[in-house]
């Protein structure tokens, strides 16, 4: 019986009486024999996907967003952690100007402590909003502006107090040792007080309405 031919090879494969022939996975090729022999299914390997590159964060990001931390790096203090270097920014910024204003422009103690802490209070703010707790939009804006200036009068009062007694108690020493003394009073009136307002900031000012009752709903229903 002769060979069919190519004709007849495509009209075997257009014929709908013929049984349908089974084609190659996309996993591997169909090589045709040189020597005349039936063709042979050869599996190829999959294709390797090519994984996507991690992103590379400097060292410093490591180190001020806690990531040292490690299994450690808990929301409760990952927020004190960023509050502890809100609180340091707005620290060394009030003490610097602080020193100038008390040393150089001469604007006495109380009014040192004034310029000083407002020029600290500005940046402790927006870090502590919109880093350490995280707050974002103007939802509630006024009402933790209102409670963070009474906060801040509150301190202000305070370290005043602090620094305005030590100038009194330092005023028959020299120069160089009474504004190292009294400088060194504001200091440690800030670090106290820094102490207290994350509590009442946590408690009261950047307070979190919407997961506060959705915690109380879960708490009822929970009853």
């Amino acid at each position: 019986m002769p060979a069919p031919t190519d004709h007849g090879r495509l009209g075997m494969l257009d014929d709908p009486s013929q049984p349908p022939t089974k084609q190659p996975s996309s996993a591997a090729l169909r090589t045709d024999g040189d020597d005349g022999t039936d063709p042979e299914i050869v599996p190829t390997a999959p294709a390797e996907t090519a994984e996507a590159p991690q992103r590379k964060h400097s060292p410093l990001y490591w180190l001020v967003d806690a990531h040292w931390l490690g299994r450690w790096r808990t929301p409760a203090l990952l927020k004190l952690w960023r509050y502890g270097a809100g609180s340091v920014v707005a620290f060394v910024t009030s003490v610097v100007v602080y020193y100038v204003c008390f040393s150089f422009a001469h604007l006495g103690a109380i009014g040192s402590t004034w310029v000083a802490f407002v020029a600290g209070a500005i940046p402790n703010w927006v870090l502590n909003r919109r880093w350490a707790w995280e707050k974002r939009g103007r939802e509630g804006v006024a009402r933790e502006s209102a409670l963070y200036v009474l906060v801040s009068i509150v301190s202000l009062v305070a370290s005043s107090v602090a620094t305005k007694a030590t100038a009194l108690a330092v005023v028959h020493t020299n120069h160089t040792a009474r504004d190292l003394l009294v400088t060194f009073s504001y200091m440690a009136s800030v670090v106290v007080l820094s102490v207290l307002k994350y509590l009442v900031y946590d408690r009261f000012v950047f307070v979190d309405k919407r997961r506060a009752r959705a915690a109380g709903a879960a708490g009822a229903a929970t009853e």
